[in-house]
């Protein structure tokens, strides 16, 4: 018979001896089930149609934990991984790190493929007993290295477990990203969707790289789409495969090169020491959802930042990127927007030829708030004779009030 432990993990029991009651008061002879709340085995009492929990079989096939043991878990895992710096990343399989074809016009042995020496070297893999053939995504060894610095790393695929553990090994070979964390058909909770309910860890420090959105009904704001690899010719007959194109994913520019970059940004913005709010209330989702708000603007800061000071470290600085602007210090090629507290005529009318606008720092903070793009006119720097004239009226207000007293 198995336990949970107090830290939420199936362990062996201790020998419970002639008695025929357990030190829990759950019947030895009951059931060979590691899970029981207030006397019941959470397992049978499923079957019979009571839920109290979830099963958590890529974990351990038996074990189950109820929903009151699964929120302490993912509270106590969840500040565990904080204090390591740590996210977490779940990862699709098929079409999103590899692709797999049972065609048999791909079909190869390895010795055929190591004899070949051409640029897949490593990349296109036979599995002989299987009659498939896999294709690595280029960039993707360097894709999980990179990642695993920053992020607690799942395989998620409803492809079967014989299925995922074989693809786990092409990826991890040294078993050091992903452990147990490997979810196959078998675990899901409904045969057609994903759920992060299997996940141990709070869902607002969790992103999910898929390339099918329509798995993850309940989680499109932990998903970052990822364009779909077709390496290998597929049912689809309006999709090209990059293999009848002779061609493949650049290694530097492809899609896992540049979805790093994003998940690099995230995981810098997640954990920057200026984020309002402390760690523990901190929303990858939020985050997520700002990054598309200025998408394609290129933003340059005029007088903001004092000649000493690294402007990556202001906060106007921070939410620009937050949102999913590219931030410059000196001018560069497609220069959309320039922020200044004050512009002169002169200043703006080069901005109308450059074809930039220009906005008050507000303008940033108002697209931060609202979690959308606020019309820039609304936000004009302002003109310095409009700073003489209030500094002025301020003047003349105070010697008529001094006067009359």
């Amino acid at each position: 018979m198995k336990i949970i432990s107090e830290k939420g993990f199936p362990q062996d029991s201790p020998d419970m001896g002639s008695s025929s009651t357990s030190s829990m008061g759950v019947p030895d002879d009951t059931c060979a089930h590691p899970t029981f709340l207030k006397g019941n085995c959470l397992v049978c009492e499923t079957k019979l149609g009571k839920r109290y929990g979830l099963a958590f079989t890529y974990i351990d096939k038996d074990l189950w934990l109820s929903h009151d043991e699964i929120a302490r878990i993912r509270k106590v895992e969840s500040e565990k991984l904080l204090k390591q710096r740590k996210m977490v990343l779940v990862l699709d399989l098929d079409h999103t790190l590899l692709h797999t074809t049972s065609e048999e016009k791909y079909q190869k042995t390895q010795e055929e493929l190591n004899s070949q020496h051409n640029s897949n070297d490593g990349l296109l893999i036979s599995l002989e007993s299987w009659l498939r053939m896999t294709k690595l995504r280029p960039y993707v060894h360097k894709f999980l290295k990179e990642a695993s610095t920053m992020f607690e790393m799942y395989i998620y695929t409803k492809g079967d477990r014989r299925y995922a553990l074989r693809m786990a090994e092409l990826l991890d070979p040294e078993n050091v990203y992903f452990n147990s964390r490997i979810i196959a058909y078998e675990d899901l909770l409904k045969k057609d969707e994903k759920s992060l309910d299997l996940v141990l860890k709070h869902e607002r420090m969790v992103l999910v790289l898929d390339d099918s959105n329509t798995v993850w009904r309940n989680h499109q704001h932990n998903l970052i789409p990822v364009k779909r690899y077709v390496y290998f010719d597929s049912r689809d007959k309006n999709v090209v495969s990059l293999s009848a194109l002779n061609t493949d994913e650049d290694e530097t520019t492809g899609e896992l090169a540049t979805i790093l970059e994003k998940l690099q940004l995230i995981y810098s913005l997640f954990f920057h020491p200026k984020f309002k709010g402390d760690l523990a209330h901190r929303d990858v989702r939020l985050i997520l959802a700002r990054l598309g708000v200025l998408q394609g603007c290129k933003i340059i800061f005029n007088r903001r930042f004092p000649t000493k000071f690294k402007p990556k470290n202001s906060r106007l600085w921070m939410m620009a990127e937050e949102l999913g602007a590219i931030c410059c210090t000196s001018i560069v090629a497609n220069i959309t927007h320039e922020v200044s507290l004050v512009a002169t005529a002169k200043e703006y009318h080069q901005a109308e030829l450059d074809k930039k606008l220009m906005v008050h720092p507000r303008w940033l903070h108002a697209c931060y708030d609202e979690l959308e793009r606020k019309a820039e006119q609304d936000f004009r720097p302002i003109e310095p004779m409009e700073i003489i004239s209030e500094f002025t009226c301020i003047n003349s207000t105070r010697s008529r009030i001094e006067y009359s007293s």
